[in-house]
């Protein structure tokens, strides 16, 4: 469902006359939703880190310690970068951090040197230690806001337009939003509230297929040496 199709659907279940339009609406409650609507957006982004908001950012290094704002270096909605996932593709190895602001300074005190550069966030920058060399590639994983899809395909972290959709499951927007307005309007929301966090985890629990757990050898683990496939075989 795109934004006015979420509402009005709220709408005609709560027994709220339809808006034939969101975005511009001179209506007080129609407005409303669209705030509270994107409020839910914003508590669904914020508690986990989602596959399907996971992003990749690669850059080219410039000599020097400071490697540039990260809003620059991770466009698209950053919030976090997901730890052990910087590397340097040119060099093939990984960057070590995030460093405390201890252990950088101290760093920056010793006169010490190694193979591996070490990295931390100051001032929404990422820096670099040792300074790097220019021209080398780096990549890195983040957690991204931008959930809404415009209708040309552009991504961004709200409800904007009608014509706007999410890639979170309709029925977690919708009973986020039930228990929203109840609780902006003063009703008991405590069922809708309840019945809302069932559905945003089951959500998370299906964002990502998780790996199977086998607690002995596992079969596609294949080890050298001579296999005997199951069943009759003839003796030599």
């Amino acid at each position: 469902m795109n934004t006015l199709e979420i509402i009005r659907t709220f709408c005609q279940r709560t027994g709220l006359p339809s808006p034939t339009f969101v975005r511009g609406s001179s209506d007080v409650q129609v407005t409303q939703l669209l705030g509270l609507l994107n409020e839910v957006l914003e508590d669904i982004v914020t508690r986990w880190t989602w596959q399907s908001l996971t992003k990749e950012a690669v850059f080219t290094t410039v000599a020097g310690e400071d490697q540039g704002p990260i809003g620059t270096l991770a466009p698209e909605g950053y919030l976090r970068v997901l730890n052990e996932t910087i590397f340097n593709r040119t060099l093939r190895l990984p960057l070590f951090g995030p460093l405390y602001a201890a252990q950088w300074q101290a760093l920056k005190a010793l006169p010490l040197t190694g193979p591996f550069y070490k990295y931390r966030f100051r001032g929404n920058r990422l820096l670099f230690m040792p300074a790097a060399a220019a021209g080398h590639i780096c990549a890195f994983e983040y957690a991204s806001s931008y959930c809404v899809v415009t209708e040309a395909g552009a991504s961004r972290a709200s409800f904007d337009a009608d014509t706007d959709t999410a890639i979170f499951p309709d029925p977690v927007l919708i009973a986020g939003l039930r228990w929203k307005w109840k609780a902006e309007k003063g009703f008991d929301y405590a069922e809708e509230f309840r019945r809302y966090e069932l559905l945003v985890h089951s959500a998370h629990a299906g964002d990502t297929p998780r790996p199977r757990v086998d607690m002995g050898e596992s079969s596609q683990n294949f080890r050298p040496g001579i296999w005997v496939p199951s069943g009759s075989w003839p003796l030599p």
